[in-house]
């Protein structure tokens, strides 16, 4: 009886987050509601310097903090980005950058470090989203170690194989989020040769 209850539970959920989509999807303004894209000239920015699709870098945001500038996690990832401070502090030093633990809560500052560390880890994994975005959450290295070792094989198709049920949920959530950030904002940049963002097997 309980076990009926929940799958029906389930369902409703189900159908008011499709009703919910359907919506957003067909009125484009009460999309951007609940989809907004605060900082969006500063996004485009940065993203456009560096190929990565300022969509991309909207979602992410959505998904880490939802656009508070000033938030910081229980393990001390901070700002829009939820960037780590010894992570913020590595990449100003990749760019020459002074680097202090309060720029992190300078949104200019924070996605200058942010969307440059996403292009990096786009480099690192061959312009696999799917893959970068995994390493935003989890690493770089435990990444690469789950694909040398076999246990994913960091495609979209399999994205219920990460090892981390964390990393596994925040891919797949971000990649949802992005799907709405494409439908809702038009492309305002190409981001050429290097084609960000791409996966293996989903465009």
């Amino acid at each position: 009886m309980f076990c009926l209850l929940l799958s029906r539970r389930l369902v409703r959920r189900a159908v008011i987050i499709l009703l919910l989509l359907a919506l957003i999807f067909t009125y484009k303004d009460l999309g951007r509601f609940f989809f907004p894209f605060p900082y969006r000239e500063i996004i485009e920015e940065k993203a456009e310097n560096t190929g990565v699709d300022p969509r991309l870098v909207a979602a992410l945001i959505y998904v880490e903090s939802k656009f508070n500038h000033l938030a910081v996690s229980k393990k001390g990832a901070t700002g829009l980005m939820q960037l780590m401070p010894e992570t913020g502090e590595w990449v100003a030093r990749q760019q020459g950058m002074d680097f202090a633990y309060d720029h992190l809560f300078e949104p200019r500052k924070n996605l200058e470090l942010g969307i440059w560390y996403l292009s990096y880890l786009h480099r690192v994994f061959e312009g696999e989203t799917v893959l970068a975005l995994a390493a935003y959450n989890a690493g770089w290295p435990k990444v690469r170690q789950w694909l040398d070792s076999g246990r994913w094989q960091g495609s979209y198709g399999d994205l219920h194989k990460i090892p981390y049920p964390e990393t596994r949920q925040y891919v797949t959530r971000v990649l949802r989020i992005y799907y709405c950030y494409r439908h809702l904002y038009p492309p305002t940049f190409t981001a050429g040769s290097r084609g960000y963002p791409r996966s293996r097997t989903h465009a």
